[in-house]
């Protein structure tokens, strides 16, 4: 897939890409490949699977929903999938990327300063520690972050209340979907919506589940990371 592939199927699905996002996705998959030599960010790297793998996949959770005026937290963007490609499709948006690992945003500034997305920022931490972001966005999402049970346990809180929690899952996302009913409910949160999506080159299955937030978060969650872990919701 190239830039103008991507950009046709996504026009399909009524998502219409900046003047601008041609020369600052070309950008980021070659500093993407570059700073892959010196890091290990992704096993994807060739043009043609970047554009198709990462941005496309990740900009699909666009279909059918507007990131236009929001502001959003991607937990566990690594490369910056996706918030750093929702970051460059939607200028409008605001972005807060967040991670543990310090030298991924070494590679997430540059990024930033070399295509020039102005409308990104950068969060280090772990996302259940982060008691001053509570309640904070209006869309948390998340790719490959923690099975559906964790990511609702530490995503719900940093929403406001009517805030949608948006998860990307792939062809057994239903089985997660089943084993997260506890979580939700504790959390007030109902699923609004779900798309299945296909890549054309493989037909690989993708899951994209939205949830709205119906309630304040209790205080006692997110619990710790060993608690949530020994002993998911």
């Amino acid at each position: 897939m190239n830039y103008q592939e991507m950009a046709a199927l996504l026009a399909e699905k009524g998502i219409v890409l900046p003047e601008d996002a041609e020369s600052k996705f070309a950008l980021y998959a070659s500093l993407l490949k570059e700073w892959n030599e010196k890091m290990n960010l992704t096993s994807i790297v060739e043009p043609e699977e970047v554009y198709e793998k990462h941005f496309y996949d990740s900009l699909l959770i666009a279909h059918g929903f507007s990131f236009d005026n929001k502001k959003i937290a991607d937990i566990g963007s690594g490369a910056g999938f996706p918030g750093m490609a929702i970051a460059i499709a939607f200028p409008k948006a605001k972005v807060t990327l967040i991670d543990a690992t310090k030298k991924k945003f070494a590679f997430l500034e540059e990024v930033k300063k070399q295509c020039a997305v102005e409308n990104v920022s950068f969060a280090l931490g772990r996302v259940e520690e982060m008691k001053t972001s509570r309640e904070r966005f209006d869309v948390v999402t998340s790719r490959g972050f923690a099975a559906l049970p964790v990511f609702v346990e530490v995503g719900v809180p940093l929403l406001k209340v009517g805030g949608t929690l948006l998860a990307m899952k792939g062809s057994k996302g239903g089985e997660e979907l089943h084993a997260a009913t506890s979580a939700l409910k504790k959390l007030n949160t109902n699923l609004s919506d779900s798309k299945k999506e296909i890549l054309p080159s493989d037909e690989s299955v993708r899951i994209n589940y939205y949830f709205t937030k119906k309630g304040r978060t209790p205080d006692r969650f997110p619990r710790s990371w060993a608690e949530i872990l020994k002993k998911p919701l």
